[in-house]
């Protein structure tokens, strides 16, 4: 790459880092190369020297396009070895432009971010599978009907797949290839997700059956991620039932391993389980204790602790709704939102509860309230720079879609529905979207011109 040199020549560590992908490699060994210690190289990224061991260890996934680029500058290495593409001297490419959903600022998606994003993942991807198995799991071709993903689904319950061949993995490589699995949930291709989660909750389970001390505990905490991923799989499946045996066995792998973000994670996923079975209640009780269990309430707080509080709350806020209970939905969305606000900038993007993120969950909270107008006023309010992932930024369409139909205008719900699917299908294709184009389609009233079209796509019409 012209004009981007490193002030030394990659070693050999560092060369076969680069070639399959292992960025948090890549930033350890090149890091030292300069000199710098976490500490040092914390300070110019404005992280904590924690994060920077985090981030080096892959207990933190780095999937943020921002933070790779400033790590590449402040280690003075080219950006194609943190799996980016070059940035033009003077970078002055008009935006390219989504359509604009109509009455809220138009979703941001440059093709060549779009593009770039895209080969991260899949490198990604694809390192993460080399650290845990030598077997083929992915099979490019259509993405999988939902009967062969819920059949997947049960393989990650039942050990039927992934169990024959599988060798115990090493702490680092269960953090990579789950940080891979979470990048593909994110890109939402679910498709893919279910062929990858078998292997890793396999491997995690047979690696703490074989190992002990801190080890063990730091495996029961990323099995517990694993299985919490596959319940939030099963929860965009519509598969309720799988969504809550998963979600038990993340807290019961949470609590042997004494992690109290694993813990909240997975109290998160039962708690999801349980209100779309009908159990406000008890889902609103969970949450709130584990969250206050949390000590996140006030002072300062680690980040990672602080999302997982806000989080918690989040949902909870999103429960309330639902069970009509107003005041406490706004009060606790409200608490959430003032966590959200106490993360540090630099890590306000992601999974994290960004208060981009809690401003989408006012828009569902409204929506369950019974109040499109206030819920599409959130909508405005949104920040898109924010919601850097196809996940986040097709909820964000899905759920203002929702709003618009209940305040009774579906040609806008139909913009923003075709919105969603140009930036993730396979979010589209979800049981619970299908139910809302179903029902604008069969329903009363004009039927907008795209409506039928985008229901023969998604296999409704």
């Amino acid at each position: 790459m012209a004009g981007t040199r490193h002030p030394q020549a990659p070693t050999l560590q560092l060369r076969a880092a680069v070639a399959v992908g292992d960025y948090a490699t890549v930033v350890r060994l090149a890091r030292r190369t300069r000199g710098l210690t976490q500490d040092q190289l914390g300070a110019r990224v404005g992280y904590s020297a924690a994060t920077i061991s985090r981030l080096e260890t892959g207990q933190q996934a780095l999937h943020d396009i921002d933070t790779l680029r400033l790590l590449a500058r402040e280690l003075a290495i080219p950006p194609s070895w943190l799996g980016l593409s070059p940035l033009a001297p003077d970078d002055t490419t008009p935006d390219r432009r989504m359509p604009a959903l109509p009455g809220v600022p138009p979703v941001r998606v440059e093709a060549d971010v779009a593009a770039e994003e895209e080969a991260v993942q899949r490198r990604r991807f694809l390192a993460g599978l080399a650290g845990i198995t030598t077997t083929a799991l992915f099979a490019p071709g259509q993405p999988a009907d939902a009967a062969t993903l819920a059949g997947r689904l049960e393989q990650v319950l039942t050990g039927a797949a992934g169990s024959e061949g599988a060798s115990a993995a090493t702490v680092v490589e269960l953090r990579r290839a789950l940080a891979t699995a979470r990048t593909v949930f994110d890109a939402c291709r679910y498709d893919e997700l279910s062929l990858i989660l078998p292997r890793i909750v396999t491997t995690a389970r047979g690696t703490a059956e074989h190992t002990s001390g801190h080890d063990r505990d730091q495996t029961l905490a990323q099995l517990s991620d694993a299985y919490a991923l596959t319940s939030e799989l099963a929860v965009k499946l519509n598969q309720d039932g799988m969504a809550w045996v998963a979600a038990d066995r993340a807290l019961t792998a949470a609590n042997r391993s004494g992690d109290v973000v694993a813990v909240g994670g997975a109290a998160r996923s039962v708690a999801i389980a349980m209100r779309r079975q009908g159990r406000h209640d008890g889902a609103i009780s969970l949450l709130t204790r584990v969250a206050l269990g949390l000590g996140a309430d006030t002072g300062e707080a680690d980040p990672e602790v602080l999302g997982v509080y806000a989080a918690l709350l989040c949902t909870a806020a999103y429960s309330c709704a639902q069970n009509g209970r107003r005041a406490q939905a706004l009060d606790l969305i409200g608490e959430a939102e003032q966590a959200a606000g106490r993360l540090p900038d630099t890590v306000r993007r992601g999974r994290l509860p960004t208060p981009a993120n809690v401003g989408v969950y006012r828009i569902g909270i409204h929506t369950a309230l019974g109040e499109p107008g206030i819920a599409l006023d959130h909508a405005r309010t949104v920040n898109h720079s924010l919601l850097p992932t196809p996940e986040r930024h097709a909820r964000y369409c899905v759920d203002t879609a929702r709003a618009w139909e209940q305040y009774g205008r579906p040609n806008q719900a139909v913009q923003a529905l075709l919105i969603a699917e140009r930036l993730a299908p396979q979010e589209i294709n979800r049981p619970s979207v299908a139910t809302l184009i179903s029902g604008m389609l069969y329903g009363p009233g004009p039927t907008p011109v795209e409506l039928r079209a985008l229901a023969v796509r998604s296999g409704i019409a």
